[in-house]
């Protein structure tokens, strides 16, 4: 959550400057360059307005064909012309100037007040003074060949910026007096103006700093507005939420939320508040429901417990009062084997025989089975030599083997020292090897091993059955389950408790026992006891 935050974060700061700097940029650039525009605007009426008014008072003068000043006045020093009209009157002696003469002495009275300079250039001027020189080349030829009104261009004197104007002079009849070669209505030059314009571009590079400044003030503070707004508005609500939807994952079940920001939010926090209200009615309903079904549990547990302990009492009694009769029975039955002699009655004999021996064994088995689970089994543990103890076994069951046709084999690994019930391992020993001759196939062998290592003694009894399938290589070591491979047509079913108590008594040791498949086909049962830790 706070590396969701860290990023919605981000991401509103990435996205106002994003849409705030653009968008601030343009508008003050788009201020800028029509500032720019309007004072070039400016510079260019300015030199309209000039130019049309020099060319009304050259309009004048020639329609006046000239006008007369006093050699001897200063408006008429240092502006001699190519013609010299002198006329003597009683005020003194006066000289005709020319519309030309009149523009070169305002252009020089400009010129002394530092205001700016204009000048005519003719194409065919009677005065030498008055050739184009580039700039007003390019302008006449505009005029006269492209039909334009004016021409214009900035370029640098002196290191100084200077805006050139200029503007057509046409031939009017008044002209032609002098101007022979003329003809009328054609451009005969142009009108110069040069204008400094040096302030206006130190104008608008003031301006421009001006509004760089501004611009990135203004920038700055509405970032950081929007900034303190969304973070105010939004982000700090968030971490508001998240602090509270940690504590409901916690089992921190807070009152009514109240955010403060927006009314949006508190709707949103009221939601949360009234959700952590129902989580904590269901919790404590749930717990309510758990602490009944757990008293229930415990109570059905209990009684099972007493069921359980009546049903092994009554086993174990039941157990105890049939072996007596059975007995009995045994006895007899071996009394009529020994003195009866017809043969069929014989063949009865042996078959009541048989099944009484299971039937024995089945009530032994629910014995034993009983007793170890109500932990009134007396342990008689003491040093004993398990691999003498299988040689023994081997030596007791190979009849058995015999008529089963099958072939015992143990190869004695020396001794091999644990403190053990002797009884109780020997008919864990005995029920793994009649299990093992009992699944075997005829000409098959069954061996055995003793071996040692961390600490603990392994006896394997090997055998060449169906195998047991991994699904039931642990169940099988429960009461009543048998696996699905031994229930043979051929071949008698167990009950299912002598692997259960084979795994009692190896637990009573403190020890285990397995089953794993054999390579050579078949299983391989395993039950392993704790090594004696000191020499007898």
């Amino acid at each position: 959550m706070r590396g969701l935050r860290g990023s919605l974060q981000f991401k509103f700061v990435s996205a106002i400057i994003c849409i705030v700097v653009p968008l601030l940029g343009i508008i003050f650039l788009w201020q800028g360059v029509s500032e720019e525009r309007q004072a070039w605007t400016q510079v260019v009426n300015q030199a309209r307005l000039l130019t049309r008014q020099i060319i009304l008072t050259r309009q004048w003068v020639s329609d006046s064909q000239g006008i007369y000043l006093r050699t001897d006045t200063p408006g008429a020093q240092g502006g001699g012309g190519f013609y010299s009209d002198l006329l003597p009157t009683e005020r003194g002696i006066m000289q005709r100037f020319t519309p030309s003469m009149v523009t070169k002495q305002l252009s020089l009275y400009s010129y002394r007040q530092n205001l700016y300079r204009f000048r005519l250039a003719g194409i065919a001027p009677m005065n030498p003074e008055n050739r184009p020189n580039e700039f007003e080349l390019a302008a006449i030829n505009s005029f006269s060949q492209d039909g334009r009104a004016e021409y214009y261009a900035l370029a640098d004197h002196d290191g100084e910026a200077v805006f050139q104007y200029s503007a057509p002079l046409y031939v009017d009849e008044t002209c032609l007096s002098c101007h022979k070669n003329y003809t009328s209505g054609t451009v005969s030059g142009c009108l110069s103006i040069h204008l400094p314009v040096q302030h206006v571009l130190d104008s608008l590079k003031s301006s421009r700093m001006q509004l760089f400044t501004s611009a990135s003030a203004l920038i700055i503070l509405t970032v950081l507005t929007l900034y303190f707004l969304v973070r105010h508005l939004v982000l700090k609500p968030l971490g508001t939420l998240e602090s509270v939807a940690d504590g409901i994952s916690k089992g921190q079940f807070p009152g009514p939320i109240r955010i403060g920001s927006s009314v949006e939010m508190d709707r949103v926090g009221q939601a949360l508040g009234t959700m952590s209200s129902k989580l904590e009615e269901g919790r404590n309903r749930l717990e309510e429901e758990v602490q009944s079904a757990t008293s229930e549990l415990a109570l059905a547990n209990e009684e099972l417990k007493t069921l359980d302990r009546l049903k092994s009492d009554f086993l174990a009694t039941m157990s105890h009062e049939l072996r007596s009769p059975l007995t009995s029975i045994r006895g007899g039955l071996d009394y009529l084997r020994r003195t009866e002699t017809v043969s069929d009655r014989q063949d009865y004999l042996h078959i009541m025989d048989k099944n009484l021996r299971r039937l024995v064994h089945l009530v032994t088995d629910i014995f034993d089975i009983t007793r170890i689970e109500a932990d009134k089994v007396r342990w008689n543990f003491a040093p004993a030599d398990l691999s003498e103890l299988v040689g023994e076994i081997v030596e007791i069951m190979a009849p058995l083997a015999e008529e089963h046709e099958l072939r015992l084999h143990f190869l004695p690994p020396g001794p091999m020292k644990a403190d053990i019930d002797v009884e109780r391992i020997e008919q864990v020993i005995v029920n793994l090897t009649d299990n093992a001759i009992k699944y075997s196939p005829k000409g098959g062998l069954v061996s055995f091993a003793v071996l040692r290592g961390n600490g603990e003694i392994q006896v394997q009894v090997r055998d060449q059955g169906p195998g047991i399938p991994a699904g039931d290589r642990e169940a099988i070591f429960k009461k009543f389950h048998t696996a699905p491979s031994s229930g043979r047509a051929d071949k008698p079913g167990g009950t299912g408790l002598g692997l259960a108590i084979c795994n009692q008594i190896v637990r009573g040791h403190g020890g285990r026992i397995w089953v794993e498949d054999n390579p050579e086909g078949g299983s391989v049962f395993t039950f392993a006891l704790p090594e004696k830790k000191t020499a007898d």
